[in-house]
């Protein structure tokens, strides 16, 4: 029998991903082939590492596809396709926009995965208590490469002029090719983690920091300045702010809060600075009209 939290977890989603097809249908029909291609990018990434490693399974959901759940590729789509949208309120260069989009979805994941293995969402070989409460290192080490892979060929795809290209292959190969790339990058960092930084727990914690170091040094050395929005993109907001909020809501309701106070500072940390963060162009308009 299916539990009502991941019954919840998978309407919300969709409903999340129908947001995000009409918010990319008023940008054209490449951004929507871009985001539904994040889709299957996201199942074929789960159903993959499923295959080839024993490193975790998933609980039972309504839509499973030989045992990746629809919802997780949804969930990687709307949170690829949030980030890259949020990015552009940022001047900056193309090369380091990537890197930017996979720390907006490290903001999530490093609050949410320890509440969804609590919740049985998935479940990793490693002890409870062990890493990140139960959630190994290369999780975050392969969340970021997969985030910044993915996006960042989209962006140099787009950078060469392949999205308005007259040609009908690079026009609609693009984001196939952009898939396939990332998953090559995906598969050869992963080995590395696992041949190299996996034999100790410190070593993959070093892995973790060395990983993000150059992310900020990219995300910084690009020196990037916010656009003032007209508005706050409500679609590009509430994506965050839904996961947020429902593995919040999962973390007091179930008592792992209570359980492990630690996990409540770093879900309620992630989710004021994300709301700040997401929010900030908007504020900076309003700071300017008065």
């Amino acid at each position: 029998m299916i539990k009502t939290e991941f019954l919840i977890f998978e309407v919300l989603t969709i409903l999340l991903f129908i947001a995000c097809v009409w918010h990319a249908s008023r940008q054209g029909r490449f951004r929507v082939w871009e985001l539904f291609f994040s889709v299957v990018y996201g199942v074929l990434l789960e159903w993959m590492t499923l295959q080839q490693l024993a490193a975790y399974e998933y609980g039972q959901f309504v839509i499973m596809f030989d045992g990746a759940p629809l919802c997780i590729g949804l969930g990687w789509a709307v949170i690829i396709y949030s980030g890259m949208e949020f990015v552009k309120n940022l001047e900056m260069p193309t090369y380091a926009r990537p890197f930017l989009v996979g720390f907006l979805a490290l903001n999530l994941d490093l609050a949410m995965d320890a509440i969804a293995i609590r919740l049985g969402f998935w479940n990793w070989v490693i002890p409870i208590d062990s890493q990140w409460f139960g959630v190994p290192w290369g999780n975050f080490w392969a969340w970021y490469i997969v985030v910044v892979s993915f996006s960042g060929l989209i962006y140099l795809f787009r950078a060469w002029g392949w999205r308005i290209d007259k040609n009908g292959f690079k026009r609609w190969g693009y984001v196939p090719l952009s898939l396939i790339g990332s998953v090559i990058m995906v598969g050869v960092t992963n080995f590395v983690y696992s041949t190299v930084f996996i034999r100790t727990e410190l070593m993959g914690a070093f892995s973790m920091v060395v990983l993000f170091w150059l992310g900020i040094v990219m995300v910084f050395s690009a020196r990037p300045t916010i656009i003032p929005a007209k508005r706050l993109d409500w679609v590009v907001f509430v994506v965050p702010l839904v996961f947020h909020l429902y593995f919040n809501i999962i973390g007091f309701v179930k008592g792992y809060y209570a359980q492990l106070p630690i996990l409540a500072v770093i879900g309620l940390l992630m989710l004021a600075s994300g709301l700040v963060v997401h929010s900030y162009p908007a504020y900076l308009k309003r700071g300017s009209v008065r």
